[in-house]
Order: structure tokens, then C-alpha cells, then sequence
């Protein structure tokens, strides 16, 4: 985890599931204050429903917020499953944290 005054990057590993996902969610409430949080998917290698749970709530709390939930996107099941979803389009989805981290 990288955190400056006013965002943080989350870097995520291996899978977010059933088994990881309410540390993540712990995670995510913690720094939910800041006015940037960008969670970055590019190191898992799986995510599931309640991971993507996980990640629709901090977005929907952090809006409510006036704040802002950012995703580097991963490959592969990952990726595919934002896309099919549809969140992919609902959520902020980034390339790379970098676009962001110099407007805040």
C-alpha cells in the first residue's frame, strides 16, 4: 500500500474471494476517508463474486462521499469479468495508477 495526505493505492495479490475479501473490505473502510483510492487489480490472478462485492460497496460508499474509487484494471479473469459484468463501465476503471495520482 502506497498512501499520500489525500489518496492511496491498494496493491492486490494472488486472489480476492470468499477467503480474502473481508480484509480488503477492512481495508477499504479504513482509508475510505481519503478523497482517492485506487485498488490496483494488475497482480490477481482471480476475483469472484464477493470480491467484486467488495469492491461495488467501497465504490458506492466513497461516492456518497463526494470521494473516488479507482480500479487499475488486471488480464485475464480479471479483466473478463469486469467486462462481462458490465462493471467495467459502472465503476472507474484506469490503466494505470499514475493517471490519476498527479490530480489529487
Amino acid at each position: 500500500m502506497s498512501t499520500g495526505s489525500r489518496g492511496t493505492v491498494l496493491l492486490l495479490s494472488g486472489e480476492l474471494d470468499l477467503s480474502s475479501a473481508a480484509a480488503l473490505e477492512d481495508e477499504l473502510q479504513r482509508v475510505g476517508d481519503l478523497s482517492l483510492v485506487i485498488v490496483d487489480l494488475t497482480g490477481l490472478a482471480f476475483i469472484d463474486s464477493t470480491g467484486l462485492g467488495v469492491l461495488v460497496r467501497a465504490h458506492q460508499r466513497m461516492h456518497e462521499h463526494g470521494n473516488l474509487l479507482a480500479l487499475v484494471q488486471g488480464e485475464g479473469q480479471v479483466s473478463r469479468l469486469l467486462q462481462l459484468t458490465g462493471l467495467a463501465d459502472d465503476l472507474t476503471v484506469i490503466g494505470d495508477a499514475q493517471e490519476l495520482l498527479g490530480e489529487y
